[in-house]
């Protein structure tokens, strides 16, 4: 049996392939920076499906948030192996999963666009970074972490309309005091961030919702996109739900930016079945 797994800042997905049959589970999101041992064995043995035994596992290819972090893969791999006793286990970064669905082993330029972002080129074999991936305190420009902080800053400051205002507290508590708690204390505060995606798709036609989004897409191109000197040329894949969700408005911005979206997936997970079913 072969396990694959792609885990974001709000779920991980798991499959289990069999021969022919592929069973699938959800844990929570697991990230060697926000999880410990006891919160990867934990989701795995209260989630992982009854009457499949762990132990026939043979192999299992994680890729995950931190975990291109040469150190921080390897304490992955080393809590992994405490379920998967008997198997070869891999941990990396979830860009190279990103690269592997997009790609497969062909060159291109990744695009991850979630909860948080992370753009780096993939030359068939390795990730090139060219600029690094800095979180949602730091970075994460194009994801839905930052545009929800650029909501509630726009909410907070007291420039968001009127009209939006008041349905955004219809759907959210946005007194104060709950958001700086969700945004500095939570143990998510990424995915809290990226909770008001639903509320920017919503009102995508209102011109200040429209803005954020647009201001979120050209940080991500200045920062990182525009490094790229011959990007016209290159092969660009968009993954992950925020870049699938707009990925009319990424368009626009490849089409003033002179390149072009070559591919967009909103999941890698089936993608890199086929990836390691193939082996």
């Amino acid at each position: 049996m072969i396990v694959v797994a792609d885990s974001g800042a709000t779920k991980t997905d798991w499959r289990i392939i069999h021969g022919d049959s592929i069973l699938s589970f959800e844990t929570i999101g697991l990230s060697p920076y926000f999880n410990s041992e006891a919160d990867f064995l934990s989701a795995l043995t209260h989630n992982f499906p009854k009457g499949v035994d762990s132990n026939n596992v043979r192999e299992v290819y994680f890729y995950g948030s931190g975990c291109g972090v040469q150190e921080r893969g390897e304490m992955v791999a080393n809590y992994l192996r405490m379920f998967f006793s008997n198997a070869m286990v891999s941990a990396q970064s979830d860009a190279l999963g990103a690269a592997h669905a997009l790609f497969g082993d062909n060159p291109g330029v990744v695009v991850i666009l979630g909860t948080g972002s992370n753009i780096t080129f993939f030359n068939g074999k390795t990730l090139e970074s060219k600029t690094p991936s800095l979180g949602y305190a730091l970075g994460d420009e194009g994801s839905g972490a930052f545009m929800g902080r650029l909501l509630l800053r726009s909410y907070l400051y007291g420039y968001l309309p009127k009209e939006l205002s008041v349905k955004l507290g219809e759907k959210y508590n946005i007194e104060l005091s709950h958001i700086l708690n969700m945004t500095y204390t939570s143990p998510r505060p990424s995915a809290y961030l990226a909770s008001f995606v639903p509320f920017l798709v919503e009102n995508l036609k209102h011109p200040a919702i429209a803005a954020i989004v647009e201001e979120s897409m050209e940080m991500m191109y200045r920062h990182h996109l525009s490094v790229f000197k011959n990007l016209s040329e290159l092969s660009v894949g968009v993954i992950g739900s925020v870049g699938c969700l707009f990925s009319e408005q990424f368009d626009a911005l490849a089409q003033r930016n002179g390149f072009k979206v070559d591919k967009y997936l909103r999941y890698p997970i089936e993608n890199l079945v086929r990836y390691h079913s193939q082996g």
